[in-house]
């Protein structure tokens, strides 16, 4: 079957122009043939669905290994095959993946895999944009941290079933009916569909609060402490050997503990305390001074990294926070 097409970008036997395809869409890969190079015939498909892009992309009846290094933090890559069969290693686990099983790649992390003919599609999305699409469904007042998602999929499950019959549901519409209609009203329905099913289907760690059920990881008390200490003295300077004293434990317990509990090491977890602090103070106009003065008190000195932090958590800039308080 043939998926998206009529939004193909490419149809090629090239390996060289299959990899320059593939770094414009999506991430850097290297891809490499094993067995008869001449059944190689790739096709590259790719619709926009609101800001996200939805593609599919197939490699024909040969076996591909595919390398892809380390991206960036913010990226993530859902798959779902349609055809063909492989293993992926990819942050220290081995994953295989069918029609049946997909995965979700973190881009912080490289990835190897060997797949034999080759059918998916792919969804890149932004751990950005999820936390902000996550916030504006239960609100500021839950303490969202790092977001992660475990990389195997069942799309033979209930919740994985839902997700593969939106992006088919979603590739047919985007192939025939909204190909002349101009609507953008509904691709952006269609893009919060998407993503509000990517945070309360699939494993994550944010999906137990989406859906209104209580964490009930047990946090050791040394993270408590550690945490309780980062909140009372976030206006302070404070290092990492500050916060492990408070803790009373190592470095790499402190820094364990904060990974297991909440996704983001301690100093992380500090960024996002004194973040959150200063959208307080821009939400509230009593912070006594402009952006950079309010920032510079919370330990952020270099402006534009300030900025680029605030939008990563916030999903807008400090100066549009400002804007919309007043």
């Amino acid at each position: 079957m043939t998926y998206l097409r009529n939004h193909r970008v490419l149809s090629s036997t090239d390996l060289d122009e299959v990899r320059e395809s593939i770094i414009n869409l999506t991430a850097p890969h290297d891809f490499d043939v094993k067995g008869k190079p001449a059944q190689l015939n790739v096709c590259v498909a790719a619709a926009k669905c609101g800001d996200l892009c939805l593609m599919h992309v197939a490699f024909g009846d040969v076996e591909i290994r595919v390398k892809s290094p380390e991206e960036n933090a913010d990226g993530l890559i859902l798959y779902l095959v349609t055809s063909g069969s492989g293993v992926v290693r990819h942050a220290g686990r081995e994953t295989e993946f069918s029609m049946g099983r997909g995965f979700i790649r973190d881009l912080v992390a490289p990835v190897n895999a060997s797949q034999e003919g080759f059918g998916a599609f792919a969804l890149p999305l932004s751990k950005r944009k999820l936390k902000a699409h996550a916030r504006s469904l239960i609100g500021d007042a839950v303490d969202l941290m790092g977001l992660t998602f475990e990389p195997e999929i069942d799309f033979t499950a209930p919740g994985g079933r839902i997700i593969r019959n939106t992006i088919h549901y979603i590739a047919e519409a985007l192939d025939a009916p909204l190909l002349e209609l101009d609507n953008p009203i509904l691709t952006a329905q269609m893009e919060d569909m998407l993503l509000t099913q990517c945070l309360t289907l699939l494993p994550n760690s944010y999906k137990d609060v989406l859906n209104g059920r209580s964490v009930a990881t047990v946090v050791p008390y040394h993270v408590k402490r550690a945490r309780e200490y980062i909140h009372a003295h976030a206006d302070k300077k404070l290092g990492l050997a500050d916060i492990a004293a408070a803790a009373g434990c190592g470095f790499r317990g402190v820094q364990r503990g904060f990974m297991d509990a909440y996704g983001a090491s301690p100093m992380a977890y500090l960024r996002i305390v004194r973040l959150k602090r200063i959208r307080a103070l821009l939400l509230s106009g009593q912070g006594g001074g402009v952006i950079s003065d309010i920032a510079k008190k919370w330990g952020f000195t270099h402006m534009g990294r300030f900025a680029q932090a605030y939008y990563q958590e916030f999903g807008e800039l400090p100066s549009e926070t400002v804007r919309a308080s007043t």
